[in-house]
């Protein structure tokens, strides 16, 4: 850097890393005895989008990530706020004869202490099959848990105590044992809107929350990992799958541009790229990380889409059976469509 002067990018980067076996290095040696303990690489860094923007490192030929960067045309959210865990995240215990749920809240799920409802009677149409970041694994969602969804995602405000009680009154009994702790919950925001509309308000929940289908992936990870999901067979009939706040999620229009969508971000271009900006840990996988990357929006009649569509579907159904070899074989295959997407040149 010179001052008065503007910086030109990239800049060069260099990282030291200890050699393979070595273990903690003393800080007193001299550097001729530390050299020899340590590699070095080249590296080159620059902003991504502007100078204020996130740093991006890696090798200093960097063509394939930078024919990847640019506009994203999809908006990225977070899933579902669902705190406390252990007052919205449910497990069912019995489907009754007359359609409604035995529960028990999952106060194991969450750090904050909540009491324990071990059958609590419920009614099913604001209970909903829950994906979690740990429930995610490369093309195969596995929902574990249920989630209690009292927000009107249209809306994006808590359905009226008063049409809760008239529609839903066993569930607005259950929410009740929990008043003083859904009044007191550690979010400002949220404690404030709860204060405002009703004290079993939720956080971060719209028409993208319950759309049919959706592209998500792990928002806490060292790598992009994403699944479509949709509609869940439950023990009480067919439900939207919800995903919570340790996963980022798209709304698609189509079950096609959602395994499209899936396709472009687990190949390993796009993986790769977001690795040169996004540090492993809470944040890797937040919304804001696809904003840097040139989706080309779905068409329909695109070949190309269409292929890793259709290789997404393919590889969901075998990530089902767990079968590794062929998953493998698919995999490269989408990763050559992601190069013919993104014009990335081969070797």
């Amino acid at each position: 850097m010179r001052k008065g002067e503007p910086t030109r990018y990239p800049v060069p980067y260099t990282l030291w890393t200890r050699r393979k076996g070595v273990g903690r290095i003393p800080t007193h040696l001299h550097w001729e005895d530390a050299h020899a303990l340590l590699k070095c690489q080249r590296l080159i860094a620059r902003p991504i989008g502007s100078a204020t923007g996130s740093w991006q490192t890696g090798p200093r030929r960097q063509r394939t990530l930078r024919l990847v960067e640019g506009e994203n045309p999809y908006k990225a959210r977070l899933g579902a706020r669902v705190e406390p865990y252990g007052v919205f995240l449910l497990e069912v215990k019995q489907v009754l004869s007359d359609g409604n749920l035995i529960v028990r809240n999952l106060v194991e799920k969450g750090k904050r202490r909540v009491p324990e409802v071990a059958h609590e009677t419920v009614e099913p149409d604001l209970v909903f099959p829950a994906v979690r970041g740990a429930d995610i694994r490369q093309w195969a969602p596995s929902p574990q848990v249920y989630v209690l969804l009292t927000q009107d995602p249209q809306k994006s405000e808590p359905y009226p105590e008063s049409h809760m009680k008239s529609h839903w009154p066993r569930t607005y009994g259950y929410l009740t044992r929990f008043r003083s702790v859904l009044l007191s919950r550690g979010s400002k925001p949220v404690r404030e809107l709860a204060q405002r509309t009703a004290f079993y308000a939720m956080f971060g929940i719209g028409p993208y929350t319950v759309a049919r289908y959706k592209v998500i992936w792990k928002r806490m990870a060292s790598d992009l990992i994403a699944a479509v999901v949709s509609q869940f067979k439950t023990p009480f009939g067919y439900k939207t799958i919800v995903p919570t706040d340790t996963t980022s999620l798209i709304a698609a229009g189509s079950e096609d541009e959602a395994h499209y969508l899936c396709a472009v971000l687990n190949s390993n271009a796009v993986r790769e790229f977001v690795r040169s900006y996004s540090s492993a840990g809470r944040g890797f996988g937040a919304p804001s990380v696809i904003d840097h990357i040139a989706v080309p929006r779905f068409a329909p009649g695109n070949r190309v889409h269409q292929e890793l569509a259709r290789l997404s579907r393919v590889l969901h159904e075998l990530g089902k059976q767990g079968k590794g070899k062929q998953v493998a074989a698919l995999e490269q295959r989408v990763d050559a469509a992601a190069s013919t997407l993104f014009r990335l040149r081969r070797g």
